[in-house]
C-alpha cells in the first residue's frame, strides 16, 4: 500500500514538474507577431470594400480586425493611416448563402454562409506587403427561426460570428508569416 502511495506521488511530482517546465519557458501556442519588424508599432485598419449586395458587413470585418490587433497587444490600433507604421486593406468579394435543411413547409431551417475575401498587411515606411491572401474563405452555418420576419436578425449574427472567425484565423497566418 505504502509503494502505491510513493508511485502515485511521484507521478504527480512529474506531471507538476512537467506542466512548470512548458509554461514556464515562454512557449506560446498563438504568435504574438514576432517574425513582423519591431519597427511597426501602429496599425490602421481601412474600411473594407464591399463587392457584395449584403450591406453593413465590410463594417463587421474592420471591426473584428481591430478587435484582434487589440487583443494581441503588440500593436496600437490608430484612427489615420498617416499615423499608422501599417495598414490592413480588405475586400469582400463574395458572399453565398446556401441552405443546409428545410421544415415541412419548404422553408430554410439551417443555412450555410460562406465569405471570400482578399487581404493585405503593408508596411507603410516602404510600401512593402508583409502578409497578403487572395480568395480567402470561411463559412458559418446557423439555425433560422420559424418566423421568416427574424431572418435578417439570424443572418446579421451569423455574419458578426463569421467575421470574427475569419479574423482570428486570417490574424494568426498574418502573426505567424504563413
Amino acid at each position: 500500500m505504502k509503494r502505491k502511495k510513493i508511485n502515485l506521488g511521484l507521478r504527480i511530482a512529474i506531471v507538476c514538474a512537467s506542466c512548470a517546465v512548458l509554461f514556464g519557458c515562454g512557449y506560446s501556442f498563438t504568435s504574438r507577431g514576432e517574425s513582423i519588424d519591431k519597427h511597426i508599432q501602429k496599425v490602421y485598419v481601412e474600411s473594407f470594400s464591399n463587392k457584395t449586395a449584403q450591406s453593413e458587413i465590410e463594417n463587421y470585418f474592420r471591426t473584428a480586425f481591430i478587435n484582434q490587433f487589440i487583443q494581441n497587444g503588440r500593436f496600437k490600433i490608430v484612427s489615420s493611416a498617416d499615423d499608422a507604421d501599417a495598414v490592413v486593406r480588405g475586400k469582400i468579394l463574395n458572399l453565398n448563402t446556401l441552405p443546409l435543411s428545410y421544415v415541412k413547409s419548404g422553408l430554410a431551417a439551417e443555412e450555410r454562409a460562406v465569405i471570400t475575401l482578399n487581404l493585405s498587411f503593408e508596411d507603410t515606411a516602404n510600401s512593402k506587403i508583409i502578409w497578403s491572401t487572395d480568395n480567402m474563405t470561411q463559412s458559418v452555418d446557423y439555425v433560422l427561426n420559424d418566423d421568416i420576419n427574424l431572418l435578417p436578425s439570424a443572418r446579421r449574427q451569423a455574419l458578426r460570428k463569421l467575421a470574427n472567425d475569419m479574423a482570428e484565423k486570417a490574424f494568426n497566418l498574418m502573426m505567424s508569416g504563413f
